[in-house]
């Protein structure tokens, strides 16, 4: 599926980042496990803290316009998840803008989702926008 506009919502962890965790993740596993061969004693804290950077390590997060709707990925280890938002469901679009930055609350019934995007990526969302969702009401807030 083509993604048609990637927005600033990511978690992308830089890989220099992911390694040097992951390193330290299993740093702290291997020294709670050495501990508990040699001196009998699990080292508890180290081995909660090692798993859950393991774990953060292997997370990430995606949101992205594409024809289908907006789409949003989430990956880890064990599980991958993706939730799509359909763009006939879509009943109403607000944007806020702060700096460079511009937020847009994208509606259906009560709820919605709401995804960061740059301010320069205003006029490629419009755009979209009004492609496959004609008929929807765009605010500024």
């Amino acid at each position: 599926m083509p993604i048609l506009l990637e927005t600033k919502s990511n978690t992308p962890f830089p890989e220099w980042m992911r390694w040097m965790f992951g390193a330290i993740g299993i740093f702290l596993l291997g020294d709670s496990l050495r501990r508990f061969l040699t001196v009998k004693s699990l080292s508890v804290h180290a081995l909660f803290v090692g798993g859950a950077v393991l774990y953060a390590c292997g997370y990430r997060k995606r949101i992205y316009l594409s024809e289908e709707g907006i789409v949003r990925e989430s990956r880890t280890w064990m599980n991958r998840n993706r939730e799509v938002f359909p763009w006939n469901e879509l009943a109403h679009v607000g944007l806020a803008f702060r700096g460079k930055q511009m937020m847009a609350f994208f509606e259906r019934d009560i709820l919605g989702w709401k995804v960061l995007f740059d301010r320069s990526q205003e006029e490629s969302l419009r755009k979209i926008l009004g492609e496959y969702a004609p008929n929807v009401e765009i605010t500024t807030i």
